[in-house]
This record gives structure tokens, C-alpha cells and sequence, in this order.
């Protein structure tokens, strides 16, 4: 029976994926013919680059986060708009805004002020189509219930540290693997290849928490929807933030390097990785997936239970 259920969801993955991917490619077209229609600078690539390949390989990059997204997808609780919103949210702040603030400062190509306004339709469109298609197997509760659940049991003075350590720690994490690689790769970025830059440390290390805040707002909703074990979402929501900040970009940028793109890779899978067990450990309680049903019932049986006079 396992191995007829097994079957069953690659065959549903088979067919889901590629509509997913399908919805991004669509949303970026449109959304480039957008910003040319309305006279905005489209990001700049390399001058030796050949656009069409970029064309070609975007849905190639459009599979890799459909796959990347789904097992984090299948697992959030709620409706399909509170679903949508929290995958959208983290496909925005990935694709949209913490990867453009990365390009700027890291490269010298113009247009990044653009991805913003860009990845607005494109982020949408994917994210509805993915909850529409990977829907959990859990019946549907309000978000309320599940924001309850998750504050619920701990203090302002908890959440305070919790949060604060959570906005330090991917920082820490990208500046600890980061130093490991850079002996490796700053030759290339020194000598200005394929449009690389070295910023000043200071403008590093304010870039990324700049960036830590804005995944942590991203993440939050994921992790309040979230109905899996911790260890289930580690995996789930590192997998997501590699192939949102690391693989798709790198997949498009096919003229980089390859001790580039194999250092770099390694390093945003394993940052990726490290910075979803960082916040599993800080905000999500270890058993909670033994309690939060019990909670939900509480909750709903308190909220349908009538009122004396």
C-alpha cells in the first residue's frame, strides 16, 4: 500500500510541477513586457551574455522552485488565501527584494532598483497555483486559530530574544560561510568578472540584516501555517530558501564561473539549511505537533460555544 501511495504523489508531482513552473514563466513574461511598456529599466545582464539562453533556462529555473516549494507547500495549514499569501510573501522576499538588495551591492549591473516592481506578478501567480495545487492534508482552520497557537505559552520577553536572535543569526551563519569560500572566489570578484564587485565590509554586514529582517517577515507566515514536525520544516523551509535565494539565480546565470557556481551553491545550500534550523529551534516549539490539533479544538469549541445572558 506504501508503495502504491508513493506512486500515486510522483505522479501527482509530475503533473503539478510543471503548472507551477509554467505560472512563474508566465508571470515574468508579462511582467517584463510590463516594465517595457511602462519605460522601466529591465535588470542588466553581462554585455556578453546571450539573453535568449537566459530566456531558455528560466523554465528550467520556474521546475527548480516548484519542486524546491512543494514539500513546504503540502504542509501549510488554512485556507487557500492564507496559504497563498505566506508562499507569496516568501517568494517575494526572496526572489524580489533580498536577492536584488544582494545583486547590488555585489555586482555592478544596473536595473536591480526594477526586480521589486518585476517579481510582484510573477511571485503571485506561482504562489497561488501552488497552494491551489498542493493542498494539505489537514482540513482547513482559520489563520487566527493558527496564529494563536503559535504565540500561545510564551511571554513578550520570550518573543523578544527569540526574534532578536533569530535576526542575528543569519547573519552570523552568512558571514561564518561566506569566509570559508571567499579564499577560493574573491579573485574573481577583485578583478571584476562576469560583473562582480567587492562592497565595503560594512556595507556587507549592514546588507545582511537588512536581508535577515526581511526573510524573517517572509518566513514568519510559513511558520505559523506550518503542520509538520521540526525537523520536517528544517528540511522543507531550507530546501525553499536555497533554491529561492541561491539555484534559480544561479541556473540563469550560466556565464558565471564554475568554481562560482559550485562554491557558491554549496555555500547558500548549506546557509540555507543552517538558517531554517535556526529558526525551527527558536520559534517553533519541539511538540508542537503534538499539541496544536488539541489546541485548534480548544480553540473552536470556545469560539462556537454560546454566551449567557
Amino acid at each position: 500500500m506504501n508503495t502504491a501511495r508513493t506512486f500515486r504523489t510522483i505522479l501527482g508531482y509530475l503533473w503539478r510541477i510543471p503548472l507551477c513552473a509554467l505560472a512563474y514563466v508566465v508571470g515574468a513574461t508579462a511582467s517584463g513586457a510590463l516594465l517595457a511598456a511602462l519605460g522601466l529599466p529591465l535588470p542588466q545582464v553581462p554585455e556578453q551574455v546571450d539573453e535568449r539562453t537566459i530566456g531558455l533556462l528560466l523554465p528550467v529555473a520556474g521546475l527548480v522552485i516548484a519542486v524546491g516549494l512543494a514539500p513546504l507547500a503540502r504542509r501549510l495549514r488554512g485556507s487557500f488565501w492564507a496559504r497563498w499569501m505566506a508562499l507569496a510573501a516568501l517568494c517575494y522576499v526572496c526572489l524580489g527584494v533580498t536577492s536584488a538588495l544582494e545583486g547590488a551591492i555585489f555586482t555592478s549591473l544596473g536595473g536591480m532598483a526594477s526586480v521589486p516592481v518585476f517579481s510582484i506578478l510573477p511571485c503571485l501567480l506561482f504562489a497561488a497555483v501552488l497552494a491551489l495545487l498542493f493542498k494539505p492534508a489537514s482540513s482547513a482552520e482559520p489563520a487566527v486559530v493558527s496564529m494563536r497557537r503559535f504565540f500561545h505559552g510564551r511571554s513578550v520577553g520570550q518573543w523578544t530574544w527569540r526574534l532578536a536572535a533569530a535576526i542575528f543569526a543569519f547573519p552570523v551563519i552568512y558571514w561564518t560561510f561566506g569566509l570559508m569560500v571567499a579564499p577560493f572566489v574573491m579573485e574573481y570578484y577583485k578583478q571584476g568578472q562576469f560583473a562582480l564587485a567587492v562592497p565595503n565590509p560594512a556595507v556587507i554586514l549592514a546588507t545582511q540584516f537588512a536581508r535577515s529582517v526581511l526573510f524573517l517577515l517572509g518566513a514568519m507566515p510559513v511558520l505559523i501555517l506550518w503542520s509538520g514536525s521540526r525537523r520536517h520544516l528544517v528540511l522543507a523551509l531550507g530546501l525553499a530558501f536555497y533554491v529561492l535565494v541561491g539555484l534559480f539565480g544561479m541556473i540563469q546565470s550560466y556565464w558565471l564561473a564554475p568554481t562560482l557556481q559550485v562554491l557558491h551553491n554549496s555555500e547558500m545550500l548549506i546557509d540555507s539549511m543552517a538558517y531554517a534550523l535556526a529558526l525551527a529551534i527558536l520559534l517553533v516549539r519541539k511538540d508542537e505537533t503534538n499539541t496544536d490539533e488539541l489546541f485548534a479544538r480548544y480553540l473552536l469549541c470556545m469560539a462556537q460555544a454560546p454566551v449567557a445572558d
